[in-house]
């Protein structure tokens, strides 16, 4: 497997998270209420994942490969984005901090989602196209050079445990979002039989 599969099979993840925040925001919006345990986890799925994680494999090993080329400058980008990501999370975390006190505004956690989901959507598309950039540009030694760096990293920050609590947590968010929105679908047929 190249880094460029690797970081590939992360995106798989990251697109469910994405997915995930999404749900959430629509159901925040719709109901002006916050489901706070899950958009806490959803928040350490950001912070341990995509950012700890996904984004520490790009940052440490997978882009310092193409300094001095032409991709350094995208590179470069890329890594601006990812603080950009982290700022949303804090935005994120502030705003749930803000309506646990007072309860009365769910708006601004739900525009924090919305927004960590556009930055993920624009930010995926733009590493989608670096990558197969990169894999032009990067030879296969540095390519393994690159995995054992990952490997190191998983290790230290993924190891089996944490990433199938990980998996664990996507897949309860999404049964628990699938049951809101079932529920949500269900209150709003209900009040279409009362108005005939």
């Amino acid at each position: 497997m190249s880094a460029t599969s690797n970081l590939k099979e992360d995106h798989l993840i990251v697109r469910r998270i994405r997915n995930i925040a999404k749900g959430y925001a629509e159901i925040i919006y719709s109901s002006n209420s916050v489901p706070v345990d899950d958009v806490k986890k959803v928040l350490i799925l950001i912070e341990v994942f995509i950012d700890a994680y996904h984004h520490c494999k790009e940052e440490c090993s997978y882009f310092p490969v193409v300094n001095g080329t032409m991709l350094e400058d995208e590179a470069k980008a890329l890594a601006i984005e990812h603080e950009l990501g982290r700022r949303i999370a804090r935005m994120l975390n502030s705003n749930l901090d803000l309506w646990l006190r007072d309860g009365s505004n769910s708006e601004p956690v739900a525009r924090m989602l919305k927004a960590y989901v556009e930055y993920l959507d624009v930010h995926m598309d733009r590493e989608e196209r670096f990558f197969l950039s990169y894999d032009a540009s990067v030879n296969e030694h540095e390519q393994e050079q690159v995995m054992d760096a990952f490997d190191a990293i998983r290790k230290e920050r993924m190891d089996d445990a944490r990433l199938n609590s990980m998996l664990s947590m996507l897949d309860e968010l999404e049964g628990s979002l699938a049951r809101m929105k079932e529920s949500v679908v269900g209150k709003e047929e209900g009040m279409e039989q009362e108005g005939k």
